[in-house]
């Protein structure tokens, strides 16, 4: 819808990048206030680390989500591959973004010796809510489309005679509303059940992206009747699901042994 915010003389402000520094501030400046919170003594990263975690994962994401991009889409990019690098001019994939948000991740925690689950089960809320400033940011490029539509919902967009499903407007909501149910679920019982957290946002966000695929536009199927993001959704959330009976096994097992 617009795409550039601002002219200042040769540099352009691009609304998708301005979306991508906000989420960025909110996620590190929420995550920092949570550490310094009632429970923050019981979560294994400190303000100075999430810092540097959110800036590990930032540039982690950013080249996922190209790569994945460009990988789906190589025949256009191929014939202009200068066009590669052009992330202000949107073409992220969210789960090649996620993967390589969760490898930097990785790494990061690794290094400072902190267990991954822990470490997830701590900065997946904020995750959630920078995904939804995100997916603002879609809008604003008029990227990542909805399928047409003559519901009062729809939105014009340029170029386009049709209305469309603001099918990125949706998915922002739901992601404020699993970060809202992330954080009302993180609490210092819940923490000590690790990738619980982290179990419970895969199986969110997995069910959210397989619902809403359903509305997105030019999406081909790899499977019958699902597209290739609705075949990754599904194992995410399989995972999740798994990782959630995981920690409640878990959890019964040291009750009854009464090992803690």
């Amino acid at each position: 819808m617009y795409p550039d915010l601002a002219h200042l003389g040769p540099l352009t402000i691009h609304s998708y990048g301005v979306a991508l520094a906000l989420a960025f501030l909110v996620t590190v400046g929420l995550a920092c206030h949570i550490a310094r919170g009632p429970f923050g003594a019981k979560l294994p990263l400190d303000e100075t680390a999430l810092v540097d975690w959110a800036c590990w994962t930032m540039a982690g994401g950013i080249v996922g989500g190209r790569v994945m991009y460009v990988a789906l889409n190589w025949e256009l990019y191929a014939a202009e591959p200068q066009e590669m690098i052009a992330v202000w001019h949107g073409g992220l994939v969210w789960y090649g973004g996620f993967l390589g948000g969760l490898l930097a991740t990785l790494i990061f925690l690794r290094s400072r010796r902190v267990q991954l689950l822990r470490g997830l089960d701590q900065v997946m809320p904020v995750v959630a809510l920078g995904h939804a400033i995100g997916r603002m940011g879609c809008f604003l490029n008029g990227c990542c489309l909805g399928v047409p539509t003559t519901a009062w919902f729809g939105v014009r967009f340029p170029g386009i005679a049709q209305p469309l499903i603001p099918v990125q407007l949706f998915e922002s909501a739901g992601l404020v509303l699993l970060y809202v149910f992330l954080r009302r679920l993180q609490t210092p019982a819940m923490l000590e059940r690790t990738g619980t957290i982290f179990g419970s946002y895969l199986a969110g966000y997995g069910f959210l992206r397989w619902a809403l695929e359903y509305w997105r536009a030019n999406q081909p199927s790899v499977w019958p009747g699902l597209t290739l993001q609705q075949v990754i959704s599904l194992a995410v959330v399989v995972i999740g699901v798994g990782l959630v009976l995981r920690s409640l096994i878990l959890r019964r097992v040291g009750q009854t042994t009464g090992i803690e």
